[in-house]
């Protein structure tokens, strides 16, 4: 059975390469835009990880990451979080509200499959 990792991002592009790098290691995929839409899927099922856009306008990711480590159903999820490196204070926060890991955009691409295999249930992570 395929294990499931929930991406927070509102960008198409950067979306596809995640769900291709999921795939590639045998993971599902379910990508949303919007903190409502992350806690339907939770309800649904508990992934491997979730990776947090910390780019979203709309969306306050430090506060998220918040909510998610102190709910107690949510809080053992590893949260990684990645972002602009212009807006280092945005990784910063969402290291101090809890994320495991929070990486620039370009550091998250180079080490996405690596992460994708370390948090994968099936392969011990």
């Amino acid at each position: 059975m395929k294990s499931l990792i929930i991406i927070v991002l509102n960008e198409i592009v950067f979306q596809s390469l995640l769900e291709q790098a999921a795939r590639g290691e045998h993971q599902d995929c379910l990508a949303v835009a919007e903190e409502e839409a992350l806690f339907a899927a939770l309800q649904e099922g508990t992934p491997d990880v979730i990776f947090i856009d910390m780019g979203i306008a709309t969306l306050d990711g430090p506060s998220l990451i918040q909510k998610l480590k102190q709910n107690p159903s949510t809080r053992g999820i590893p949260l990684i979080a990645f972002g602009g490196s212009l807006r280092a204070d945005l990784l910063q926060d969402a290291r101090e509200m809890g994320a495991d890991k929070a990486l620039s955009k370009s550091a998250f691409r180079e080490q996405l499959t690596g992460i994708i295999r370390h948090y994968s249930k099936g392969q011990g992570g």
